[in-house]
């Protein structure tokens, strides 16, 4: 009669496929797991660098409009203009010596999913469109719909000195930031802004 030694026995087949069946359920999980913490990442810094590109272009334009005069919703008007219902182009007349020209017109609009900036002459006029550099980054996506310059009380600032206020902007940005190929990790956001003249307005 022979023993069968229990010593040398191992694992049946049915153990070893539930054994590999439960790991490879774990590992799913945990890969699962690791690439949303890594979406989660990316998307973070979508945020933080749509953030920080329009922060500083808000930032840079909010600066040289405080100190600007002339504001207008059009980049080719003659005059000064009114854009209560906002629009895609803004100009305003600098405070700044640029380029070697005193006080030139500064042109901004939104165009191609990107904000642009021109500087043109002493003169009010359009801005060539060659001359038109982006100040937002390709990463950060502009609704072009959504995104406006709202130019108010131009004319209330040209009226009777009893009645006379300060003209101001207001800039609504909106938009996507992150791979435009990862739809994951992009993210949305929406920015506004409020830019008050502070030069004195002559009576």
């Amino acid at each position: 009669m022979k023993y069968q030694n229990k010593k040398n026995k191992g694992f049946t087949l049915i153990e070893m496929m539930v054994a590999i069946a439960v790991f490879s359920i774990v590992m799913v999980m945990a890969m699962g797991a690791l690439l949303n913490v890594i979406d989660s990442n990316n998307k973070a810094r979508s945020i933080k660098t749509a953030v920080n590109n329009i922060s500083f272009a808000l930032e840079g334009i909010s600066k040289d409009v405080r100190m600007g005069t002339d504001y207008s919703c059009s980049d080719n008007s003659g005059a000064s203009l009114d854009c209560s219902s906002g629009g895609a182009d803004f100009s305003f007349k600098s405070s700044k010596t640029i380029g070697g020209v005193k006080n030139p017109y500064i042109y901004y609009k939104i165009s191609g999913n990107q904000i642009w900036s021109c500087v043109g002459g002493a003169t009010s006029g359009a801005c060539p469109a060659a001359s038109y550099s982006p100040l937002t980054s390709s990463e950060v996506t502009i609704s072009a719909t959504s995104s406006k310059f709202y130019v108010l009380g131009v004319a209330n600032s040209k009226a009777a000195a009893g009645i006379r206020t300060q003209p101001r902007v207001i800039i609504v940005i909106k938009g996507t930031a992150g791979n435009k190929n990862k739809v994951k990790t992009q993210t949305t956001f929406d920015l506004q802004t409020g830019i008050s003249q502070t030069s004195r307005i002559k009576i």
